[in-house]
Parts: C-alpha cells; structure tokens; sequence
C-alpha cells in the first residue's frame, strides 16, 4: 500500500468519524467570530451616547444593580467603553442548576437598560462551539475532534499535492465547463476550498487545541522561546486576614488604581471578584474594545485592594506573548477586520468539508457497488459487464 493511500484512509475514517462534531464547531466558531458586532446590530441596549464626564464607580453600580440579581453575587464589572453599556455579571450554579445573568447599565447614569437571565443565543453558540453543551464530556469530544481535524488537513494536503501540471490546474482553482456534472463539481469544491482554508483554519485549531492539551500548550511555549524553560502561572492569592470584612468600596479602589497605573488612554476595562475567601480582585485594562492580547492585568487583596501583581504584554517573553495572543487569533482580531473576515469565511468552509466529503465518499461508494454488481453478474454468464460490453452485445453480427 502506498503512503498516499495509506493517508486516504485515515483522511477518509477520520473524517466520517468526526464529521458532525467537526460541523457543529466550525458553524458555530464562524457565528462567533462575529459576536460582538452581530449583537450590536440586534441589541441597542449595547450601546449608549459617550459623554464627557468619568463613568460611576463599581460600587455605585453595583448598588443600582443588586435588587435585579436576586441575591445573586455580581462577579464581573465591565466598562466596555465610551460608547457601549456597562455589563455586570454573575454566574455560577445553584442547586445543580447553572446561571448566569448580565445586567446593562448606562455607565454614565446608572440607568438600567436591560437585564437577562438564562442562556443568551451567544452562551448557547458558544457551549455548543466548546463542549457540544455536554459539559466536560463533551469539551473531551471537542478537544480530541479537533485534534484529528489537524490530522485530516495534513492528510488532506497529501491527498491534495497534484501529480503532474495538468492535475495542478484543477486544484488550485475551478475549471468547470458547460455540462460538468455535479459530482465532479463537489469533489473540486472539497479540494480547492478545503486547501486555501487550511493555511487560515490551521491557526484556529491550533489555538484551540492549545486551551485543550496542555502538551500542546507547553509545545507552544517551547517553540516561541526557543527552548526556554517553561513559565508557568500561579495565580496570586489575596495575604490579608480572610476573617476581616472587604472594604465598601474596594472595587472603587481597584478601578481607579488600575486606571491611574495604566496611565495611558484605555478602550476597556473589566474587573473580577473572586468567589474565595483567597482569591484576588481582578482588573484586566485594554488600549482597544474587543482586542485582549495586548492588555495589563492587575491582581489585587479582595479585602483591602492594596497592589499584589501586575503584568504587562511589552514585559513579557515571546512565550507569554503567544500564550496571550490565542484568543485574538482564534477569532482572527489579531488582524483587525481582515483576519476576523478570513475566520468566518475559512469556518463556514471548513464546516461544508464533511458535507462535500461524504458526497465524495457516498459516491464512490455506488460506484464500487454498480462495480460489483456488474463483475457478479458477468459471473453468471451475461455479457453487460461494462457499457462497452453491452454495446457490442447489441451490435448485429455480419
């Protein structure tokens, strides 16, 4: 067997083995890669008119906000900039039931604009694109799916490589004249779509496999710092007596430390309370909206706000840099509008993958039957072994 068809099979089991999976990830993953500008358009609460003045402390909106949570903690304060709502968060599970609840606030006024409880179309999007909604079972079918997608673009490379010129004018773009059939169609649309979203989708699913695989994380890490040793990262705890009562205004005092640390103008902010009596108070500043790698962070004692860490993107080595660059590159920020662009398109290909190649396989798969049913029937002595056969089985004899 040569290597080549060694690699069609495995291409061709993994393939039918991961397919639906492969589906599902790949919609959903180009659904999100627009997320925010998709909800900005159905949701005008997003959004508010910026204004001169400074945005109302945490606490304060925190107070507007509790009676709304039922008693639930607000966990997430996010100021998602000048011109866009304020989002206070709590999630968690009570009861063995999950919740999660996003409150909509002008940061400006404190006038609520909209609450909401439950799975939002986007939670579900993106439970569906993470774990299949299967909780950590399904994360597993994720992760390793994802990882023979990797397996079936290098495979699928192989199979792709044309044998001679004449092949390679077929694969690199269609060259579809009149009266093609539809078979052949799907095939080229398979190859010649399949290979131009590899060389974007490689980087989607690597990224995602490093959240999945720590080896591969680490394999990451390696490879950006040439070898260095890994750099692992504990996260800080809170040094204060955890028996003392958090100041009223902690969050105030996190807020405007972070702001006043940056210095420089910033697109976002978010800060996080900790669910722990040794959990710091996280606040997370960024120069632009919707951009995450090139942000600080800053760790703070939950109970008396005093400095305990902080980490800055130009400060870090290359390792940390990629670490803190997966998201913006999963979802294609990383280049702007361009490389958000080229994830949706490269994702809604990549989900069509299984659809063409089934019909690739199901095809073949009729065509070897019709094959053995004519070699069966020749058996018993008929001569419609092929349409060439049958042909001269019809032609009179002189």
């Amino acid at each position: 067997m040569t290597l080549k068809k060694t690699f069609g099979i495995i291409h061709l089991w993994l393939g039918l083995a991961s397919g639906l999976v492969v589906f599902i990830v790949a919609i959903t993953g180009a659904i999100w890669t627009f997320e925010s500008e998709i909800s900005d358009v159905l949701y005008d609460y997003r959004q508010v008119q910026p204004q001169s003045k400074p945005y109302l402390p945490p606490s304060q909106l925190k107070s507007l906000v509790t009676p709304h949570f039922n008693g639930f903690p607000i966990k997430g304060v996010d100021y998602s900039g000048k011109d866009r709502a304020a989002i206070l968060s709590s999630w968690g599970t009570k009861n063995g039931e999950e919740y999660h609840l996003h409150a909509y606030m002008n940061p400006y006024t404190g006038e609520m604009l909209h609450v909401e409880s439950g799975h939002s179309f986007f939670d579900i999007i993106i439970e569906l694109h993470v774990n299949l909604m299967m909780g950590e079972i399904g994360g597993h079918i994720v992760d390793f799916t994802t990882l023979f997608f990797v397996i079936l673009l290098i495979t699928g490379m192989v199979l792709w490589w044309p044998k001679n010129k004449a092949a390679a004018k077929q694969r690199f773009w269609f060259k579809w004249k009149e009266g093609l059939q539809w078979k052949r169609k799907n095939y080229d649309l398979h190859n010649v779509l399949g290979f131009y979203s590899s060389f974007v989708i490689i980087f989607v699913a690597i990224t995602g496999l490093a959240w999945g695989f720590e080896w591969i994380n680490k394999g990451i890490y390696y490879t950006a710092t040439l070898g260095a040793p890994y750099k692992d990262w504990p996260e800080p705890k809170s040094p204060s007596d955890s028996t003392k009562t958090a100041l009223a205004t902690v969050e105030d005092q996190v807020f405007h430390q972070t702001v006043a640390s940056y210095a420089k103008p910033y697109g976002a902010i978010s800060i996080y309370i900790p669910d722990t009596k040794a959990g710091t108070i996280t606040a997370y500043i960024y120069p632009s909206k919707n951009v995450y790698h090139n942000g600080s962070s800053y760790y703070y004692d939950q109970r008396t706000g005093k400095p305990i860490l902080e980490e800055h993107f130009p400060q870090m080595n290359n390792g940390e840099k990629v670490r803190s660059m997966y998201y913006d590159i999963h979802v294609g920020k990383i280049l702007g509008l361009t490389g958000q662009l080229l994830v949706f398109f490269a994702s809604l290909i990549t989900a069509s993958l299984p659809i063409t190649g089934f019909y690739i396989w199901w095809g073949r798969r009729k065509q070897g039957q019709k094959k053995r049913y004519k070699k069966y029937e020749g058996k018993k002595g008929q001569l419609r072994l092929t349409p060439e056969t049958d042909k001269m089985a019809k032609t009179p004899a002189n």
